[in-house]
């Protein structure tokens, strides 16, 4: 239920943001709320003996429908350039790709981890101080070599099979 309620917050995003309530209040409450449902949901199924490969699926496809929701919504008014949200998108069907083809269940990555805790900490600054807009413009560069570089490091894996 935790991993699907990021499908809600991401609509929840999206109506926020068309309808001009892009508060900090309003879009801050829901990275946070998204952010917080993905730190807990791996651990809850866990800690229940619940975890499988569709559970980790579905962590997988609701964080990033929820992070390109919020991502391409910030792109759309410039607070981020478009090159952000599509490098997140072909890494994450990179890693789609990767996994249903050489294990049949999401293979973990450490770039990828990092990635993203990375995706989730734009979203929220994004949400909770927009006026950091210029701040997070400048680094994008930055993050756009991180991103190349968590798919450089699956490219090398495939070498190394």
């Amino acid at each position: 239920m935790l991993s699907a309620s990021r499908f809600v917050l991401a609509l929840a995003w999206l109506c926020a943001f068309e309808s001009g309530h892009r508060s900090a209040a309003v879009l801050g409450s829901i990275a946070i709320a998204g952010a917080i449902s993905d730190l807990l949901d791996g651990r809850i199924a866990r800690s229940m003996h619940i975890a499988g490969g569709v559970g980790r699926w579905l962590d997988a496809i609701a964080d990033i429908s929820f992070v390109l929701t919020a991502l391409t919504s910030e792109a759309w008014v410039r607070a981020i350039p478009f090159y952000i949200p599509s490098l997140i998108a072909i890494s994450f069907s990179q890693y789609a790709v990767d996994s249903m083809l050489l294990a049949g269940a999401p293979i973990k990555s450490r770039l990828g981890h990092f990635g993203g805790i990375l995706n989730y900490a734009l979203v929220i600054v994004l949400g909770v101080a927009p006026r950091t807009e210029s701040i997070v413009r400048a680094l994008c560069p930055i993050f756009a070599i991180f991103y190349a570089c968590a798919i450089a490091e699956r490219i090398i894996g495939y070498f190394r099979r």
